[in-house]
This record gives structure tokens, C-alpha cells and sequence, in this order.
């Protein structure tokens, strides 16, 4: 009975000393929420953290609050110098950030703003370096010993070329910070030129997470890493979504360009590179890819050697050419060599397989469709019975060409897109275009000619009498004499309707249109808000394109195609 007594005592006793534990321990788990550490819980941004992890706030300086008492128009100055720091136009960015701290030279956030856009900024006036130097030593003024002062002495080491020093100060301020995501972020990318990409990608989702996915570098760094690490699926994936947020990234967008490539989709990643040059022509990883198209290999994942698209289509051509040769008579064979030499960007001959299948069989299925593709980027070959004449043209050509200096247009500043805005006056052209290569040819109209065979081609620059640029006027003349259009809309046109589209997007066609007095005018036009574009071929005339582009505020009002006819023919 004694023995009962007692294990059922010992019982009771650790029964309560379980309670006790169990409620000191909730206790001590509350004191730890209400005077531990600050806390921010994260939702659920695509590429981030799980929803609700939280991330310790450390020493972070709370710059909303400081914000939200600031006017209304403060803080919409500094919501839009946020917007154009996120679309990369950091001239711009810089000039608002550091407008507001003219006016409020003790406001964080503007500060804040102000460096940052200048730490990414490649290069900076002697002006702008002493603003940095200043505002930079504010700040660590301002907030002495703190994960922000770190950062920015980390970023200071970086630009000094000091990267190891960078790297450990970038360290210490994510812990002492660990809620700032600027400077998550640079410790991410500063992991990434260490090469320890597991820790970058942990780095670059905890600030998609605490920037609520707007920062679209951590996007460009995170997908850069999968890329780097041959993830191209993981690389896709979050190129496609961060592309939906923000659609003209050139980092973006020059990713997706390489995926196209590898996947061996050469003109959806040449339309890609020449829509980043459209709106960033100085960004050179876009021209070196451009100028490289069909020769880069994804990246390896660390064992063997990656082809190039061209290297795979080479082991294609060994097994099907051998095939053709003895087989001549199946088709199905020759159509694959052709996509074959497709793929290798061997135009010229898969061409020339495609037409030898749409001799034997008109109606062999889209047959049409790949004599088409494999005219796209080159012209057709000129045929042996075009006769003295046209070797007489392209010789001449060839002569002119050799002679005038060459062209400074690439595919998409042909046609006349000058890469200058609407209004800009002479001295702002002509510091983006030489004036050497220019005519003057009435008051305030500029001409420049030059030839790529077996075009000859001649813009019309026109200022109006405020001397602020408004109009271009083009004129295609294809000197061969393989231009006749038998009826048809003739090649010169149709490749140059062609390559405008792929510059402005599709036209809307107006099909032939009888002016009267002879005149029979087939046009396409591109209309957007600021910009107006007519390109035109008047029948009879197969060998000759025209076109024009206005600035749109500029043009009459209620006008029709043939009312065009004059603006067409006047240079």
C-alpha cells in the first residue's frame, strides 16, 4: 500500500513539473515575441520566401514612417524617381531623388534613393562623386555602427576595386540589417562573384519577399544564377513571370533571347536583341549576342562539352546528307535536311532543298511556309539569267559601296528610325548621327545616301522652322534588275515590309489604291500615339520603295492614302 503511494506521489510530482515547464516555457516564448527582436512576416511573391516566414528587422531604419509624414507631392516625386530607378533610367531617377533632397536635405528616404541610384550608375561626374562622398557620409552620420552604414562602406570598398573587403562588410551589414533588402541584395550578387550560389538564391528570394517583387534585379540576379548553373527550366520559368511585371527588363529579355537560341529558335532571339537595341541601343551584351546569333551553347551543368546550335546542326547534316544523296526521290528526308540547315542557319541551301521539293509536289504541306523561312534573313539568289545588266548594277554597287563611307545603321535604325525623339534640334541629331555622312539640300533638310547592295538607300532628315526634328523621308531603289513584279508585289517591297514590321511591329495594309492620273499606290501604315509611318510601292514601279515617318502632332487632320502621294514624292 506504502509503494502505491509513493509512485503515485513521484506521478503527481512530474505531472506538475511537466505543467510548470510547459507554462514557463509559453511565458518565456511571450516575453521573446513582445521585447525580443522586431519581426516582418513576408506574403506570398512568386520566387520568394513561403508565405508568413518572417525575417528579424535588426537595426533597419523605419523609412515609410518618416515618409508618410512628408506632403502628398513629396511622396509621389519620390514614387515616380522609384519607378524610373526600376526601369533602369538612373540619369533620371537621380535627377528627382536628389530634386527632393534639395528641398529636404535630412530626409532618408531621398537620400537613400539618391546614393543607391548613383552606386548603379557606370559612370559619374566629378559632380557626382562629391554628392555621393557627401550624402554617403550623412547617412553613416545619420545612423553610425548600423547594418545600413556597412552597406554603403561596402559598396565604397567595391567601387575602389576592394572586393574581398566589400564582401565581408556586406556580411555584416545583412546581419545587422537582415530586413533591408538593398542590402540583401548587394550581399546576394556579392555571393554570386564568389560563385556560392546556394547561399545568393537564398539571398535574392528573401528580398523578392521583403521588396514585394519590386525589385526587378533580384529577378535578373536570381535568373542569372540559374542560367549560370545550366537550370535553363528553373532560368525560363522566372524570366517568363518577371517579364509579365516588367516587360522591357534588357537583362530579362537578353535572357530570354538566349533560351530562344538555344532552343535553336534563331529569329524569335534575333527579334528579341533588336527590340533591347530598340530602347537600349548603347547595351553591348545585346549587340555581342546579336552579332554572335547561332553560335552560343547553354551552359553546361559541369560534365562534357556543350554544342553550339550550329555544332548540332553539323551532326544532323553527317546523317541526312548521305540519306539525300542516295534516297533523292523522298521528300520527307529532304525536308528534314532542310529544317536541318535551318537550324544551322545554312539559308541559302535549305532554300534551295525546299524549292527542289515544291517542284516535284506544288502541293507538299507548308512547303510554302519554309521557302518562306529560309528567305527571311538573306535575300534569294540572284539567277544566272538575269543577265549583263544586273552584274553590270551590283558591280557598280560594290564600287559605290567601296568608295562612301559605310554605314552607321544597324536593323533597327534602317528605314529611317533614327534613334532620336520627336523635336530634338539639329545639334542633338548630329551628336548621334555624324553630320559627314549628311547633305544639306533645302533649309532645315538633311540627306544621306548609301548602298547595300543591291539597294540604294536615301533618308530625308526635314526640321521644321523652330529647327526641331519632325519628318523622314525614305527612298529604297533595288538597282537589279530581278525586280520585276510579273504582277505581284515585288520582292524589294515585301522584304522591306517585312523588316519594318520586325522594327515597328505589323502594319495595317491598305491593298492597291487608285489615285488617279496613273497613279495605283499599295501601302501599309503603323500608327501608334507619337508616331505615324507609310510605306508605299506605286505600280509600275517594281524596283522603288517609299516611306515616310511624322512626328504625329504634326500631321493635318482627316487625311487620306493618296493625300500621302505628295509627302511620298517629295525627296
Amino acid at each position: 500500500m506504502a509503494t502505491s503511494t509513493t509512485a503515485a506521489r513521484k506521478a503527481a510530482y512530474l505531472f506538475l513539473s511537466l505543467c510548470c515547464g510547459a507554462l514557463l516555457a509559453f511565458v518565456g516564448w511571450r516575453a521573446y515575441e513582445i521585447y525580443g527582436p522586431s519581426k516582418i512576416s513576408v506574403g506570398g511573391i512568386p520566387y520568394g520566401l513561403p508565405a508568413g516566414s518572417t525575417v528579424i528587422r535588426g537595426d533597419t531604419p523605419d523609412m515609410k514612417a518618416e515618409l508618410a509624414e512628408m506632403p502628398v507631392q513629396i511622396q509621389t516625386e519620390l514614387r515616380r524617381a522609384q519607378e524610373l530607378f526600376r526601369n533602369g533610367a538612373f540619369p533620371s531617377a537621380y535627377s528627382v531623388f536628389d530634386g527632393v533632397v534639395s528641398l529636404y536635405p535630412d530626409l532618408t528616404p531621398a537620400i537613400w534613393g539618391t546614393v543607391n541610384t548613383l552606386f548603379e550608375m557606370d559612370s559619374l561626374t566629378d559632380v557626382q562623386n562629391d554628392r555621393l562622398t557627401l550624402l554617403t557620409a550623412k547617412l553613416q552620420g545619420k545612423y553610425p555602427n548600423t547594418g545600413l552604414s556597412a552597406y554603403l562602406e561596402s559598396r565604397n570598398f567595391f567601387k575602389a576595386g576592394n572586393q574581398s573587403a566589400a564582401f565581408e562588410l556586406a556580411r555584416s551589414a545583412s546581419e545587422k540589417a537582415p530586413a533591408l533588402f538593398e542590402t540583401r541584395l548587394w550581399y546576394g550578387e556579392l555571393l554570386m562573384k564568389e560563385s556560392r550560389n546556394i547561399q545568393a538564391a537564398g539571398e535574392l528570394k528573401t528580398v523578392v519577399s521583403l521588396s514585394n517583387g519590386e525589385s526587378p534585379k533580384a529577378y535578373e540576379l536570381l535568373a542569372e544564377l540559374y542560367h549560370q548553373a545550366g537550370q535553363l527550366d528553373s532560368c525560363s520559368a522566372v524570366v517568363e513571370y518577371a517579364l509579365s511585371q516588367y516587360p522591357v527588363d534588357a537583362h530579362l529579355l537578353l535572357l530570354q533571347g538566349y533560351i530562344s537560341e538555344y532552343g535553336g529558335h534563331f529569329d524569335a532571339a534575333e527579334k528579341i536583341y533588336q527590340r533591347i537595341l530598340a530602347f537600349r541601343p548603347e547595351f553591348t551584351a545585346a549587340s555581342e549576342a546579336l552579332s554572335t546569333l547561332g553560335e552560343k551553347s547553354p551552359p553546361g551543368s559541369g560534365s562534357g562539352v556543350a554544342l553550339s546550335p550550329q555544332d548540332k546542326a553539323q551532326v544532323a547534316y553527317d546523317i541526312l546528307e548521305p540519306m539525300v544523296a542516295r534516297y533523292p526521290e523522298n521528300l520527307q528526308l529532304k525536308e528534314a535536311l532542310g529544317r536541318a540547315y535551318l537550324k544551322g542557319r545554312s539559308f541559302d541551301q535549305a532554300r534551295v532543298l525546299f524549292q527542289e521539293i515544291q517542284r516535284v509536289n506544288p502541293e507538299y504541306p507548308d512547303i510554302k511556309l519554309r521557302i518562306q523561312e529560309a528567305s527571311v534573313t538573306k535575300p534569294a539568289p540572284v539567277s544566272g539569267n538575269d543577265g549583263l545588266a544586273a552584274n553590270l548594277n551590283r558591280a557598280v554597287d560594290s564600287l559605290r559601296e567601296s568608295s562612301k563611307p559605310s554605314s552607321t545603321h544597324d536593323f533597327s535604325t534602317m528605314l529611317g528610325h533614327y534613334l532620336v525623339r520627336y523635336g530634338a534640334t539639329p545639334k542633338e541629331f548630329f551628336k548621334k548621327y555624324s553630320m559627314s555622312n549628311f547633305r544639306p539640300v533645302a533649309n532645315n533638310v538633311w540627306q544621306e545616301s548609301f548602298y547595300e547592295a543591291p539597294y540604294k538607300h536615301t533618308y530625308t532628315v526635314v526640321f521644321d522652322s523652330l529647327n526641331h526634328f519632325r519628318q523622314v523621308h525614305v527612298v529604297v531603289f533595288d538597282s537589279s534588275s530581278n525586280s520585276n513584279h510579273l504582277g505581284m508585289a515585288p520582292e524589294v517591297f515585301t522584304r522591306l515590309l517585312k523588316q519594318n514590321s520586325r522594327i515597328s511591329g505589323i502594319g495595317n495594309s491598305s491593298g492597291e489604291t487608285d489615285c488617279g492620273d496613273g497613279l495605283i499606290l499599295d501601302a501599309a501604315v503603323w500608327e501608334t500615339q507619337d508616331n505615324f509611318e507609310l510605306m508605299a510601292r506605286e505600280v509600275g514601279k517594281p524596283a522603288e520603295v517609299r516611306m515616310i515617318r511624322f512626328d504625329k502632332s504634326t500631321m493635318p487632320q482627316g487625311l487620306r492614302l493618296c493625300d500621302y502621294a505628295a509627302y511620298l514624292h517629295k525627296y
